[in-house]
């Protein structure tokens, strides 16, 4: 035995132990450090999300700004993830914002409280025949400027036992005139065209059905070189 212990091994069983040991080791070889990983250190792909234990990385681990929007799923922010009050104005693009739902309506309104807006313009030369410049409700008004030039403005109903007052303003004077039994068939002058010569009005016309319904409009009469003008608004 002490012998055996005495002989130097070969140069070939040197090699062959060599060998051996770095079979049995692999490739594998120590990292600088102690418990220190760069990001060199690992291959490109080689940690995938499966590998990542759930909540390990938090917000904490995540350079500024290093999360862009093109890095998010669609659709992967929900109101749920947003805090309350944190997005205002300055956050939104108002150009990527659809139109809200009725908002067509309320940039033009075609009622207020359940009433319709209507306006009226009759705006015409000496000749102009009857126009009708306003059908609401029942209450039609019907203008003409004949030669003079004269303007001319008459009220009718579609329901019989109405009410219809109209009064105004004039630089001179004021007038006011009612109807209170404003039947189909009959004719109301708007402007007591008799006394007031249509001209220069700054007038109010209530007209009032009997099943309560009812129509105000305000308008303004006046009489030009060269023609007529009756123009306003009515609420019915």
């Amino acid at each position: 035995m002490s012998r055996m212990l005495r002989r130097r091994p070969s140069p070939s069983m040197v090699v062959a132990f060599i060998a051996l040991c770095v079979a049995l080791a692999g490739t594998a070889s120590a990292l600088p450090g102690r418990a220190r990983v760069k990001k060199d250190d690992i291959a490109r792909a080689a940690v995938r999300s499966i590998h990542i234990k759930s909540r390990a990385i938090q917000s904490k681990h995540i350079k500024s700004r290093a999360v862009t929007r093109s890095k998010i799923a669609k659709r992967a922010v929900g109101s749920s993830e947003v805090g309350q009050d944190s997005l205002n104005g300055s956050n939104i693009v108002e150009s990527s914002l659809a139109t809200v739902p009725n908002a067509s309506n309320a940039t033009n309104a075609g009622k207020v409280n359940g009433r319709s807006v209507e306006k009226f313009s009759f705006v015409a030369g000496t000749g102009a025949q009857p126009t009708n410049v306003l059908v609401l409700n029942g209450l039609t008004l019907i203008a003409s400027c004949s030669a003079g030039p004269n303007l001319n403005v008459s009220a009718s109903t579609a329901i019989s036992g109405a009410f219809v007052h109209s009064g105004g303003a004039r630089p001179t004077a004021s007038f006011y005139i009612a109807d209170d039994s404003f039947n189909i068939g009959d004719s109301f002058d708007v402007v007591d065209s008799v006394n007031t010569n249509s001209d220069a009005i700054e007038g109010t016309l209530t007209y009032a059905r009997p099943d309560g319904e009812v129509v105000t409009a305000t308008y303004l009469a006046e009489e030009t070189p060269t023609g007529c003008v009756f123009a306003g608004t009515a609420i019915g």
